[in-house]
């Protein structure tokens, strides 16, 4: 054995008669310990699962709606809809009129991609599958206009 394989052996020994020691100095009998309730994975049962949209460098990518500077709503060409979670503010998101998709090399979007807005690359931190937004009115019907009112007539 070389000096380092018995420096450890030896401070194993050590560490473990310690551990005996203090185990047998306790002055009463020691309490019963109750087996500690198995913790069920908060976070892991309530997170979506992570999301890849395929081809995304090939048109995999149809349509997009900005939420807020943090939060892009992106619809696959498979018309699925995903939430795309900014790892910082991307600050000209709200007022993007075009926006750039970085893919991974194999041509994904997933969370290691990033979005990019007027030369401003913004990565991701997550990416998960998400109802359609809600679809927008866009009729510009003007609104009915008021009835005009006769003049009040005049008393001579």
């Amino acid at each position: 054995m070389t000096g380092s394989q018995t420096l450890s052996i030896v401070s194993l020994a050590g560490a473990l008669s310690l551990a005996a020691w203090a185990a047998s100095a306790t002055d009463g009998p020691a309490a019963p310990v109750a087996p500690a309730a198995p913790v069920a994975p908060a976070a892991a049962s309530q997170k979506s699962p992570e999301e890849q949209i395929p081809f995304a460098n090939r048109g995999g990518i149809w349509n997009w709606q900005v939420i807020d500077n943090k939060t892009v709503l992106i619809e696959s060409r498979a018309r699925k809809w995903y939430k795309a979670t900014l790892f910082g503010n991307c600050i000209n998101l709200s007022f993007a009129q075009e926006l750039e998709f970085e893919s991974n090399p194999s041509g994904t979007f997933d969370k290691f991609s990033a979005i990019r807005v007027r030369g401003q690359r913004c990565p991701l931190v997550s990416l998960v599958e998400t109802t359609a937004p809600p679809k927008k009115n866009n009729s510009k019907k003007p609104a009915p206009a008021a009835a005009p009112t006769p003049p009040a007539a005049a008393s001579p």
